[in-house]
């Protein structure tokens, strides 16, 4: 149980510290953005200058070397003269060219020492944020390692105390103290509170002790003590040893004792002050001075910001300091607690002050530090009368920073030198080189004897021929499109080389280049320092003067001494000379650059248990400061100790390679942190490694650690990963802890398949796609993770609900805990929600636009939002039965869907109205365009054909809408509440309407007024009395009213006017009892193939004629026939006969349909005309031909099966457990798109 809560507190601190540094990663990042934004125009500037210098010193060399010079005098022409005036007219245009070059050169330095400042104000930020990250760290830190006897609380406004201590702050602060520094005001950051258990439990004995020493009477000793306490600042000084990290000990250990003080040479008690200038005081002289002998500072106020300790002290007895030249000693006051020394008292003087506050401002000796307790911490900032010249001032919010006056670039500050004269005359640039040209420019006789070539400023992307130029020596080749320089390889006598201002990305190809000591490679597109500067040992060993200025360099900080430990030949260095210090550091980086045996034995030791410690370092690093358990080589030939080495660190070692650890098979923790390396390798034999830490070097890809299967915690930020896929990640089966921060990663895809993890901070990368948090659902036991800095968590829409939603056992998330309420709020934002995210997870990709059916039954769906549906463009099918739908607004966009079954849902609805309360907000899923609001009947989904519905607990047609669907063909509305058939007038194509399992007691006059082209009709199990009202249905072939309340046989005579019904079925009624209407229907409907199930067989039909042909004389003379409401059919009277009709039509096995039935009678059939019908109805019906060739009529012809019908009709037909949606029986060459029964069940959405 306290490993398992030491392990969750170890967890959440490292959670908290890498939040801090993600913080600080990422403002270091906008730094660096806003220094580009501030050096742009003066990086514009110095490439102006650049080529303008470039294009006169080659106009020089043309004219030194006797070539023709192509320039233009801003001047007039001087036109024609003596020879002597054309010579004295040259000199001076010669002249007046240098004059302006040496004017350019001036000005181009004045624009470096511009970007300088930038560049120095830039590192001076850097230092600050990472500083004040360290404290942050720090005090996190003390919370883990003091078990939380050690906490810090950040204050708010809302906050009594910090109110109270944010105006003692104010109150005891002067400007008056500081006219000298130009300070006019103060600013304070930030307030903590300091919870410091054994410093509390230590003042409160130490006071009680006072306490009961006290001659004050009893009930008036707390009251009395209380009164003795104040607090005061505590005096910072930094020129103590360690004085930098003092205030940070005093919060967690108290304040130094007496005798420390006076073994340091300061006075012999704690100093404090209630005057912030008095406390202030040794700091600023510190940092003044400092900043007077460091030239690199440039604020007029080094002491600009600050930090303040407020203590709680107990004064006790105190007096005043006797003399300021005796020092303070608990000897000279023997009787106090305290003593006090005025401002205005020095060397036993008084000096008059400019304020009256200047008499209560005062240091503060207390002799006992047990009576000092630290409450609080104050960050706060100096206003000073000018402002601070560093354009990085407001580091902690970029946004507010405004860019100074002194680094506003004119775009046009340098036109008065550029173009003055004389002005360089334009030249044809050359795209591309070819021997006739380059003879031509150089006026040389052959390219073997070219030794000097200038093709600046052409545009040149390849640099062809130069290797027939075997005589070169001096080549420029700035101000071009070049990428490479592998055409200058093999140059045996190239000496300089100026390829300054290209594109190059790297150096291979660029070969035997033994000469070579000039090389210009500034501005260009450089990253990889180890590769191309081992080009350059390799390939160009006598290389003295090199220039990388301007690159995109991996690591720049360390590039100097790189660079010169690399090319021990150089002597200048980015302009800059190289001095024997550097080229000893140099020496001494490279030295120890390489892993050898003896870097290996300082740096490794053989403990074989993990320290029980609460540190948040590594174990590599842990065990490297606090153990002594180094390797022991007994002699030079000892290889025993490698098996002894369990730990490795290797930190900031400028290690370019790993390399001499196969030996290491016994090692557990490794760190390689802050190196140059650039790919992960020599770790073959390590298989025992459980720790690995690899942050801060230049790695493009994860490999060569998939056989680590006991590793459990690995580091990577700070690198260039740009994916986890295929990294091997998935065997690491005893991974939990994955740190890949500050890369350039973009997906999540590689992390699916690593069961174990528990954490992972992929803070400050490439991820864009807030669906990448699919790839870590499967993850049983993941509880922490950190995505801030990444573009999806600023971009995407309710991002952290939605990471809370889909990662249930998350526990953190970007630093900060996950609280139950959040989840709440995730469920109701989307649980049940049908939209891109919930598609692209359940089918596992997110090529929308390949997609034809989408299956989701039973998901706890409410809502529907794919877009405006330009992703589902092939989508035909939709299935979301058994969810909680209300309406279809999310799917009117499906403008090509076909298919589309609801059954069993709560849809009462096309379109929901929207909420109309004033001055809310419409919900997005509600908010459609006007188009489709309802109430306006605007068609939509006009492609649908087939749409179920049953089961939705409808009960109003009208309201349904449905006459929106002007393509619909099928219908399925079984199951509901509905009581009258009506809102159907705008479907007049519809074929197939299923109303079974509803309230519907009779058909009304105008319920299928325009359905003429309905073939199938289904009313099973309603509370239908009569059959009226159906004679609109003129193509109508199959009527199934079973299971209803017809009882008389006068009902049944109604549908004589049916002519094209071949099927009916009216089993379950009471007429279907007395078995009369059999051959009743059989003799009135000569078309009709079957009834209740059974085909009519003509054997049955010859009886049935033969029967009534001889009852019909009787019943014109019989007042009551034994079969009511079925009137004469022949004219001539006959006797009454009753006998009994054996009903002959097969077994129950042959109830099915095998017939082919068109939805219409016949070709060409004129319908009668109506006057209540619509206006615009077809008067002519879809025959055979018709819907054969008509790609409109999808579904023209429906074949039945022996199976189908006998399922279809009995008694259980839609029983809740019958789950498929209900369709029409059709052919599968002709049926709608294909689908059927079996497709709905089986089929999934691919």
């Amino acid at each position: 149980m306290a490993e398992a809560t030491v392990m969750k507190k170890k967890m959440y601190y490292n959670m908290r510290v890498k939040t801090m540094k993600r913080k600080m990663s990422d403002i270091l990042r906008q730094l660096c953005k806003e220094k580009r934004s501030l050096t742009r125009g003066t990086k514009d500037r110095l490439k102006a200058l650049s080529f303008a210098i470039k294009e006169f010193e080659r106009e020089l060399e043309s004219k030194a070397s006797g070539g023709r010079i192509v320039s233009r005098p801003v001047e007039d022409d001087v036109g024609s003269g003596t020879e002597s005036d054309i010579e004295e007219d040259s000199s001076s245009l010669e002249t007046k060219r240098r004059a302006k070059l040496a004017l350019m050169q001036k000005r181009y330095e004045k624009c470096c020492l511009i970007f300088e400042d930038v560049e120095k104000y830039h590192t001076e930020a850097i230092l600050k944020v990472k500083h004040a990250t360290a404290g942050a760290t720090q005090r996190l830190v003390t919370e883990l390692e003091t078990g939380g006897n050690v906490r810090f609380e950040d204050g708010s406004a809302s906050d009594i105390w910090f109110t109270s201590c944010h105006d003692l702050i104010l109150s005891r602060f002067c400007s008056s103290d500081y006219q000298a520094h130009g300070i006019t005001g103060l600013k304070i950051h930030r307030i903590t509170r300091i919870h410091n258990r054994m410093l509390r439990y230590r003042f409160d004995t130490c006071l009680a002790t006072f306490s009961e020493e006290d001659d004050t009477p009893t009930l008036a000793r707390p009251q009395s003590v209380k009164k003795l306490q104040e607090y005061l600042f505590f005096v910072w000084d930094p020129e103590l040893p360690g004085g930098e990290n003092q205030p940070m000990k005093v919060l967690e250990d108290g304040p130094m004792d007496q005798e420390t003080y006076r073994q340091l040479g300061r006075d012999g008690a704690v100093p404090l002050s209630n005057s912030l200038s008095l406390s202030e005081k040794p700091r600023i002289q510190y940092l003044t001075t400092k900043s007077r002998t460091d030239p690199t500072a440039h604020d007029p106020c080094p002491f600009r910001h600050g930090q303040l300790v407020v203590c709680k002290v107990y004064l006790g007895k105190s007096l005043p300091a006797l003399d300021i030249s005796t020092g303070v000693h608990q000897k000279f006051y023997p009787n106090c607690d305290s003593v006090f020394r005025p401002k205005c008292f020095t060397g036993g003087t008084q000096k008059e002050s400019a304020c009256e506050c200047s008499s209560r401002q005062c240091e503060w000796f207390v002799f006992n530090h047990e009576l000092v307790l630290p409450e609080y911490v104050i960050d706060f900032e100096y206003v000073t009368r000018l402002p601070s010249p560093s354009p990085f001032m407001n580091v902690m919010d970029l946004k507010q920073a405004k860019k100074p006056a002194a680094f506003s670039v004119d775009p046009h500050a340098d036109d008065d030198i550029l173009l003055m004269g004389p002005v360089s005359q334009p030249r044809p640039r050359l795209s591309m080189l070819t021997e006739e040209l380059l003879l031509k420019a150089t006026k040389a006789s052959s390219l073997a004897s070219i030794t000097v070539l200038n093709l600046h400023g052409n545009g040149l992307t390849k640099l062809k021929h130069l290797n027939s130029m075997t005589a070169l020596q001096r080549l420029i080749v700035s101000f071009n499109e070049l990428s490479r320089l592998e055409d200058v390889a093999h140059m045996a006598n190239l000496e300089y080389l100026d390829a300054s201002f290209n594109k190059i990305y790297t150096l291979d190809g660029m070969k035997a280049l033994g000469k070579l000591k000039t090389l210009d490679l500034s501005w260009n597109e450089m990253t990889n320092t180890r590769d191309d500067l081992s080009i350059l040992r390799k390939h160009s060993p006598n290389l003295t003067c090199l220039d990388l200025r301007h690159n995109n360099w991996q690591k720049p900080e360390g590039l100097r001494l790189r660079t010169i430990g690399r090319l021990k030949s150089l002597t200048t260095l980015n302009g800059q000379a190289v001095t024997e210090a550097e080229a000893t550091a140099a020496l001494r980086m490279a030295a120890g650059s390489r892993i050898s045996q003896v870097s290996l034995l300082a740096h490794t030791r053989t403990d074989e248990c993990r320290p029980r410690s609460l540190s948040l370092v590594s174990c590599a690093q842990l065990l490297t400061n606090v153990s002594r358990n180094k390797p022991d080589r007994q002699s030079e030939s000892d290889s025993e100790w490698y098996n002894k080495v369990t730990t490795l660190n290797l930190d900031s070692q400028h290690i370019s390679k790993l390399s001499n650890l196969e030996r290491l098979v016994n090692l557990r923790w490794a760190s390689f942190n802050d190196n140059d390396l650039t790919k992960i390798e020599g770790l073959e034999n390590c298989g025992q490694i459980e720790e690995l830490s690899l942050e801060d070097n230049c790695i493009y890809r994860i490999e060569g650690i998939s056989h680590l299967s006991k590793l459990h915690t690995l580091n990577l930020g700070t690198n260039n990963l740009s994916t986890l896929e295929n990294a091997g990640l998935d065997k690491l089966v005893h991974l939990q802890c994955l740190s890949v921060e500050d890369n350039r990663i973009s997906t999540l895809a590689g992390l699916d398949k690593v069961t174990s993890l528990l954490e992972l901070y992929v803070g400050n990368n490439n991820i864009r796609n807030i669906r990448e948090v699919f790839h870590l659902k499967p993850l049983p036991n993941f509880v922490i993770l950190d995505m801030c800095g990444n573009p999806v968590a600023k971009e995407s829409d309710n991002y952290r609900l939605f990471v809370v939603y889909h990662l249930k056992s998350l526990k953190a998330l970007d630093g900060s805990a996950v609280e139950s309420t959040e989840g709440g709020t995730a469920r109701d934002t989307f649980g049940g929600r049908l939209n891109q995210d919930f598609v692209a997870e359940k089918l596992g990709h997110s090529n929308f636009h390949e997609i034809r059916e989408l299956d989701f039954p039973q998901s706890g769906i409410r809502q529907v939002d794919l877009g405006s549906g330009e992703h589902f463009i092939n989508l035909r099918s939709v299935n979301l039965e058994h969810n909680n739908l209300t309406s279809f607004s999310g799917l009117i966009y499906l403008v090509n869907l076909r298919v589309l079954c609801l059954n069993h849902n709560h849809v009462e609805t096309i379109l929901q109205r929207p909420k109309a309360s004033k001055g809310s907000k419409v919900d997005k899923e509600d908010h459609l365009d006007h188009h489709f609001m309802p109430g306006t009947l605007t068609p939509i989904l006009d492609n649908l054909e087939v749409l179920h519905l049953g089961y939705n607990g409808i009960s109003d047609l009208n309201k349904l809408e449905m006459s929106r669907l002007p393509s619909l063909k099928a219908l399925f509305l079984q199951g509901n509440d509905i009581s009258k058939v009506e809102g159907m007038d705008g479907l007049q194509d519809l074929r197939e309407l299923v109303l079974d399992r509803n309230k519907i007691k009779s058909v009304g006059e105008v319920s299928f007024i325009n359905q003429w082209n309905l073939v199938e009709l289904h009313l099973e199990e309603n509370r239908l009395r009569d059959l009226s009202h159906l004679h609109y249905l003129e193509n109508l072939q199959r009527l199934y009213v079973g299971s209803n309340r017809i009882q008389d046989m006068s009902e049944l005579e109604k549908l004589d006017r049916l002519p094209n019904l071949i099927e009916l079925s009216v089993i379950s009624n009471p007429v279907s009892r007395r078995l009369m209407h059999r051959p009743m229907l059989v003799y009135r409907q000569p078309n009709l193939l079957c009834i209740d199930g059974i085909p009519v067989t003509q054997e049955e039909r010859t009886k049935a004629e033969l029967y009534f042909m001889e009852q019909q004389p009787s019943s014109m003379m019989t007042t009551e026939t034994t079969l009511p409401g079925i009137s004469s059919y022949k004219g001539h009277p006959a006797p009454v006969k009753i006998t009994n009709v054996q009903l002959q039509g097969g077994s129950s096995g042959g109830h099915g349909w095998s017939t082919q039935v068109q939805y219409t009678a016949g070709d060409d059939a004129t319908l009668p005309s109506d006057p209540h019908r619509a206006p615009n109805r077809r008067q002519r019906s879809y025959g055979k031909n018709d819907v054969q060739s008509s790609p409109s009529n999808t579904g023209a012809r429906m074949q039945y099966s022996n199976a189908a019908g006998a399922s279809r009709h009995s008694g259980q037909q839609y029983t809740a457990h019958y789950q498929v949606p209900y369709v029409p029986h059709q052919s599968r060459s002709q049926g709608y798109e294909g689908y059927s029964a079996s497709n709905v069940r089986h089929n999934r959405p691919r």
